[in-house]
């Protein structure tokens, strides 16, 4: 397979003193999706004191920039995941099972206390936040904040390549990085058929900006933990980059059926909304947090980048060799500003050739970003089998310095 890339970014070579990081290692379909770290898969443990998983060090003076002995080159991805592994219950602090794992639903009471009261919610996993109910109509806690009512997408504008002259407006920008739901119940043999949505609103543009979207016919199969119920599920990137100045609202409706369960209200597994806020916060950061719903929860792991800017990412397939059209399955992650996270751009089918695919990635100014991609055939795969790799492209593309609009090199397979 031979793709071209481009974006909207410069490419300045490295500055005096910094180095690039090793090139990355074949992709495994069973590694998981970040370096591996206490608050992943359970997340026991938060090392930092604003509750994330992750340690850059401060040499720009904004906490985004690893060491130069971080293992910045690993790219380390999970795919499928054996429903039977549930492997994260070392340490003194296990995480939660589908037995044990609060189920506050949207009471306000029951949420307070696992929030403030229980002392296993922070340290079985990733630290709480609270659930509040989803818009139904009337009044809601957050409905004029964020016209609730209005359930339309967010409109992409038409924006061409700036010249080296054009001036970049920096702002603060959610990037999601991870999603999973965790304590879910999965009875029946085989995959859960997950579908719905999770969509980010702005303050200034309060409408939905879905990071993860899926019809029930297209729904997603995913490979459910006996143990902890913990599945993973595939996001996507978002129309444009989410703006935060000081906060921003994630709402999502998720459901869940086999193969051989009709539709239904049954099928609904969590549902609501939430608040990220950025108040007091100088520095980019992650965080990892979990939503303590009624039948399962929703943990999801973000970044907030301050001083940041939307780059555009565009892949067209130039070609597939002998292999047929829809006969190769195609990854595409990154990373960005600096940190170990790795960002799941795409999964699929690989478009047609001539067919372009565009994502929005944000990124901190006057730092950068790191691509990959790779190819795997299809060839009428059962479920869940692992793959060999037809074309492993290593690193595609690495973006530093990030200035102004502009555009990547193309770059082919080797």
């Amino acid at each position: 397979m031979e793709t071209e890339g481009g974006g909207s970014a410069a490419t300045p070579v490295p500055e005096r003193g910094n180095k690039w990081p090793p090139s990355p290692h074949t992709l495994g379909d069973d590694e998981d999706l970040s370096k591996p770290s206490d608050d992943d898969d359970g997340g026991s443990k938060h090392s930092n004191d604003d509750g994330d998983g992750s340690k850059p060090s401060d040499d720009d003076g904004d906490g985004s920039n690893p060491s130069d002995d971080d293992e910045a080159g690993e790219w380390l991805v999970s795919g499928s995941e054996d429903e039977d592994e549930d492997d994260d219950d070392q340490g003194i602090h296990t995480p939660y099972t589908v037995d044990d794992i609060p189920r506050p639903g949207c009471d306000h009471e029951k949420q307070s206390y696992v929030m403030f009261r229980d002392p296993e919610a922070k340290l079985r996993g990733p630290l709480p936040m609270r659930l509040f109910p989803a818009f139904k109509g009337g009044k809601h806690y957050f409905g004029s904040d964020y016209n609730l009512a209005d359930k339309s997408q967010i409109r992409v504008d038409s924006v061409e390549d700036c010249t080296n002259e054009c001036f970049c407006f920096p702002m603060s920008l959610l990037q999601f990085v991870d999603m999973k739901i965790a304590g879910y119940r999965h009875t029946h043999p085989g995959r859960a058929k997950v579908y719905g949505f999770v969509a980010a609103r702005e303050r200034f543009d309060p409408l939905r900006n879905y990071v993860y979207r899926r019809e029930i016919e297209n729904c997603e199969s995913v490979s459910v933990k006996r143990k902890t119920g913990v599945a993973r599920l595939s996001l996507t990137g978002p129309a444009r980059v989410i703006s935060m100045t000081t906060r921003a609202l994630i709402e999502f409706d998720l459901h869940a059926r086999n193969e051989d369960h009709t539709t239904g209200d049954n099928d609904l597994i969590i549902e609501g909304c939430t608040q990220i806020e950025n108040i007091f916060k100088s520095k980019s950061f992650t965080e990892h947090r979990r939503l303590y719903g009624e039948r399962c929860s929703l943990d999801i792991k973000y970044m907030v980048l301050i001083n940041a800017v939307e780059a555009r990412v565009e892949v067209t397939v130039l070609r597939l060799g002998s292999v047929s059209p829809g006969g190769v399955n195609m990854k595409l992650y990154a990373k960005t500003s600096g940190f170990s996270e790795v960002i799941q751009l795409f999964r699929g089918a690989a478009p047609e050739p001539g067919d372009m695919m565009s994502f929005a990635v944000a990124v901190k100014r006057h730092s950068g970003f790191d691509l990959y991609i790779e190819g795997s055939r299809r060839d009428d795969l059962m479920l869940g089998q692992k793959v060999n790799v037809v074309s492993p492209l290593a690193t595609m593309g690495r973006v530093k310095r990030l200035q102004s609009w502009g555009s990547l090199p193309h770059f082919q397979s080797r």
